[in-house]
């Protein structure tokens, strides 16, 4: 179990490192051909996709499916996980088509709504029909990625996510020299996805024939089941996972496109940073509901402790640095047309920090629905803050007051579900709080000599950038190893590598 955790954990974080980069690559490319006002346009097509706004009423099936099969795997009762299946493509089926029929009937109020200037009314209501239409497909494809998820093949899932983007890119830089028209990119877009599809049905007809998968219509009690754990994730993603994805609907509705392409390009570095980190925990679900079937109280705390403890020591430094280098990276990226606000895209990374010290405690208590209730009552907090502070900034910081909302929102509640993981594991919570402390006074003093060379070298190039991150990361690293992790933790990493790649394979005791 751990090695394929591992396996899938360094495959998911390589590929999706490339379709990161791809997708950072097309953005200048876009901007520079169409402008500003058409890229936010096609950044609000993509909000009526399953990975964008309407995503948070997905009622959680690629999680649910997940875990469906992943239990189904541990005990062998193919007969329940067929019949929960079942009730999980009927409910994805159904959703795709109400989705479709609403965009399809309110396209002319979607375009009124988002103040279109006329000469591009026309265009941006066949992007949304054509979105409309993609939905039949890619709701139906949120359960057949949960269930190669199920079967842990991350490796196939992200070499179908990276040659479907790089489809997708390649097609977009031929549409910019060739003189194509805008809205192209949506369509090769939508086309991507279309393929990526396709490819994960198949994937999942050929891993659930290798089993004895039983497909029939669930009882009373297994529907309730699975409906509640539906309700739950979906819940969460209304409470918190909205608050990224409406942003850019907002903005577009009280603002308009020109500023969506603003705020999309301020975001888009620090999301896809927070997406490439979370891809370290995405092989997780599976591994975490096999897991909690064992009722190894002792061992499920072990495991908890350490991913929580581990991952933002891993992920937090390259953030740190990035956003200290955020003017310098924006002028590399973009160019002078956004740099006077780069600043605001190195106070984005905030968010994607405080993601680290919760999310891997999240994924973990998926499993246990009363702490799931806690934990989406304080993302209620969050998004009153949210809401509370964008409402009052956005007079006067315009789009830049939906960031400073998320950052408020985001860092308030950190410490209050940290404490949630305390105690539910049982950490001793002051030897934590002291790591923790102890893990921000490390980045901070590395902090002030990287801000230094920055303001004395004008114009640093993208080597000299890769260079201080690397030495950055580097250092931090080193001095957390010694100054914040406690001996039985640097021994756990040691033990993790003798197991995995030592030739008598994994103990089970590493778990």
């Amino acid at each position: 179990m751990l090695k394929r955790l591992v396996q899938n954990t360094v495959v998911s974080a390589i590929v999706f490192g490339l379709v990161a980069i791809l997708g950072v690559v097309v953005i200048p490319v876009i901007i520079g051909t169409w402008g500003v006002a058409a890229f936010g346009l096609i950044v609000l097509t993509r909000l009526f996709l399953p990975s964008g706004l309407i995503g948070v009423i997905d009622f959680g099936l690629p999680e649910v499916t997940t875990q469906v099969v992943a239990r189904a795997r541990e005990h062998r009762d193919w007969g329940l996980g067929g019949s929960q299946i079942v009730l999980l493509a009927v409910i994805s089926l159904l959703l795709g088509i109400l989705v479709s029929l609403v965009m399809w009937w309110t396209a002319p109020l979607i375009v009124t709504l988002f103040k279109v200037e006329p000469a591009h009314a026309a265009s941006f209501t066949n992007m949304l029909l054509a979105t409309a239409a993609s939905n039949l497909v890619l709701f139906p494809a949120l359960i057949w990625e949960g269930i190669v998820k199920g079967f842990e093949r991350y490796g196939l899932l992200r070499l179908c996510e990276f040659l479907t983007t790089l489809l997708y890119v390649g097609a977009t830089i031929h549409a910019a020299r060739s003189g194509q028209p805008y809205e192209v990119v949506t369509y090769y877009f939508l086309a991507s996805g279309l393929l990526r599809a396709l490819i994960l049905l198949g994937a999942s007809i050929a891993a659930l024939s290798r089993t004895r998968i039983k497909l029939s219509v669930p009882v009373a009690g297994v529907s309730r089941e699975v409906m509640t754990r539906c309700i739950l994730v979906m819940q969460g993603k209304l409470i918190g996972g909205i608050i990224a994805p409406i942003q850019p609907f907002l903005i577009g509705a009280y603002i308009g496109p020109q500023s969506v392409g603003i705020y999309d390009t301020l975001v888009r570095i620090p999301r896809l940073a927070k997406v490439v980190a979370s891809l370290l925990i995405s092989a997780m679900l599976p591994v975490v509901s096999r897991l909690d079937q064992r009722n190894s109280h002792r061992q499920f705390n072990r495991f908890g402790e350490t991913g929580v403890m581990m991952l933002p020591i891993v992920t937090v430094p390259p953030f740190v640095a990035a956003a200290v280098m955020s003017p310098a990276i924006m002028h590399l990226w973009i160019g002078p047309q956004i740099a006077p606000y780069a600043h605001w895209m190195g106070l984005m990374f905030v968010v994607t920090m405080c993601y680290q010290y919760v999310i891997f405690g999240n994924t973990l208590f998926m499993t246990r629905t009363k702490v799931q209730r806690r934990l989406n009552r304080l993302m209620m907090i969050h998004l009153l803050i949210w809401a509370v502070v964008t409402a009052a900034g956005a007079h006067l910081l315009a789009e830049r007051a939906f960031i400073l909302g998320q950052i408020l929102g985001t860092a308030a509640i950190v410490p209050w579900q940290l404490l949630i993981f305390v105690r539910e594991l049982e950490i001793d919570s002051r030897r934590f709080w002291f790591a923790i402390l102890s893990h921000w006074a490390i980045l901070a003093i590395a902090a002030l000599p990287l801000a230094a060379i920055l303001h004395f070298t004008p114009e640093p190039g993208i080597l000299s950038l890769a260079g201080l991150m690397a030495v950055y990361c580097a250092a931090t690293w080193i001095a957390q190893y010694f100054l914040v992790l406690s001996e039985e933790q640097r021994g756990l990493i040691g033990t993790l590598g003798r197991t995995y790649f030592g030739r008598k394979g994994i103990s089970p005791a590493a778990l």
